[in-house]
């Protein structure tokens, strides 16, 4: 009876390391000795900074209001960390790139950037990030045993510049963001994607006839291991799978979702071959599937570390499916009541695709906890308050505990009292601690100096 589980164990992580479709168990599947869940870290990026009078919290450390940009995480207060007094110093005071590109060529690598000479607002000076960016750091730290070392998803992205890039290897080494989400499928989940959307039913059915998906194929041997695993096991493999097959029968459909299960969601509005990436209007669609993927990613453990990239720095993307004219950067400085209207509206939206992410991520089950429990996401913006252009009293929003190690369902305001303000490689620093790291600095370590208090 061994012998026969082991083989099972075997023949499982085989195909797992051809599809890489389902978790490997953590009972008599699980890869290595892990006993407890692995923590994940997940940064979460929108453009052209906040309206801060409507996005900072009101009140105490542990009686706190969310402010009107952030009520659509009201179902996860208890599990949020907004932050009120981070600094950017380490490119506040850089004559190199506008502040749109100073920021998110700072965000995650806390250094300043290079010169160059890609233009951007008012300046034609800047080059890349001079640092590796905190994702990597960790990746490089921690070498985690997944069949991706790091995931960076972007949502029309576009820019290939510094306004369009979060995340750098090392210096001067940019990583390009995967923006099309059906290539994101293919080489995450390792199945086929049709090539025609519901329009072309003959190359679906061709498709069908000749292989069964990669789900039915391993259903067989699955039904085998079932009985030998627990309870809990059984639920997050039934969870997972389904998940994987409501996004390729969406991609199928051509990305959209009537909200019905796999079934509904292949008699969606076909939109061609597959979603245009380059329409505006497509946006939420095609954040929709790499959150999606993101979330699958993770629970499969397929990465443990990821970031999602809406647009780029600066953005000038169009709203339509907002009813909005204008293109964001623009409104973003129309500061009479009614471009006040407009700017909240797309930030409150953006709120809402934060909420969806969390949604994913806490409805998979980890023992006691889920996987965002497990999970740090950090949300972040170029720029603070949009019309000033501003670097300091950053924006900036953390989810999930990391396995416990920050306490959540706080407002932790370093102003309050008369307070400092701090500086957000110490944000870093405090990330990477909690993922499991040793680091005392992080960047730049003229503005590091350890972890930030009060985050543990």
């Amino acid at each position: 009876m061994r012998q026969r589980m082991i083989s099972r164990r075997r023949m499982l992580q085989g195909a797992l390391a051809a599809t890489a479709t389902i978790p490997l168990l953590n009972s008599e599947l699980a890869r290595g000795d892990e006993t407890t869940a692995p923590k994940r870290f997940v940064v979460f990026y929108t453009p052209n900074g906040t309206l801060e009078s409507q996005w900072m919290p009101q009140g105490t450390e542990t009686n706190f209001t969310l402010s009107p940009l952030l009520q659509p995480l009201s179902p996860y207060k208890a599990k949020l960390l907004p932050l009120r007094g981070i600094n950017m110093n380490v490119v506040v005071n850089s004559n190199i790139g506008s502040e749109h590109a100073r920021g998110i060529g700072g965000l995650l690598t806390g250094r300043a950037l290079l010169r160059g000479n890609f233009r951007s607002f008012n300046s034609n000076n800047a080059g890349w990030s001079s640092g590796i960016s905190l994702d990597q750091h960790i990746a490089n730290k921690l070498k985690p045993p997944t069949l991706f070392r790091t995931l960076e998803l972007g949502v029309q992205v576009r820019d290939a510049e510094v306004r369009g890039r979060l995340c750098y290897a090392g210096p001067d080494q940019p990583i390009p963001p995967r923006e099309d989400p059906y290539d994101t499928f293919q080489q995450l989940f390792g199945a086929s994607v049709p090539g025609q959307g519901q329009g072309s039913s003959d190359a679906l059915d061709r498709l069908r006839a000749q292989r069964r998906t990669v789900f039915d194929i391993l259903r067989e041997d699955i039904a085998d291991v079932r009985p030998r695993i627990g309870r809990e096991d059984r639920v997050k493999l039934d969870a997972h799978l389904q998940s994987i097959q409501d996004i390729e029968a969406r991609l199928a459909g051509g990305g959209s979702s009537s909200g019905g299960g796999p079934t509904a969601s292949c008699q969606g509005p076909s939109l061609g071959a597959r979603i245009d990436l380059s329409d505006d209007a497509n946006m939420p669609a095609i954040g929709k599937l790499q959150m999606d993927m993101a979330a699958a990613a993770l629970a499969c453990d397929l990465t443990r570390i990821c970031t999602i990239q809406w647009s780029y720095a600066e953005s000038e993307h169009l709203y339509p499916f907002l009813d909005l004219q204008g293109n964001h950067h623009a409104i973003s400085h129309q500061w009479d009541a009614a471009g006040k209207a407009q700017y909240s509206k797309i930030h409150t939206w953006f709120a809402e695709q934060l909420a969806y992410l969390l949604g994913k991520l806490d409805s998979y089950a980890e023992g006691d906890r889920t996987l965002l429990d497990n999970t740090v996401v950090l949300w972040v913006t170029e720029i603070s308050e949009s019309t000033q252009h501003a670097l300091t009293n950053m924006p900036f929003l953390l989810a999930g505990s990391a396995g416990g190690a920050f306490r959540t369902g706080r407002f932790v305001d370093y102003l309050a009292n008369g307070g400092s303000p701090r500086q957000h490689n110490d944000l870093l620093v405090s990330i990477a601690n909690a993922m499991g790291t040793d680091d005392t600095t992080f960047g730049d370590p003229q503005f590091s100096t350890g972890p930030l208090p009060g985050l543990t």
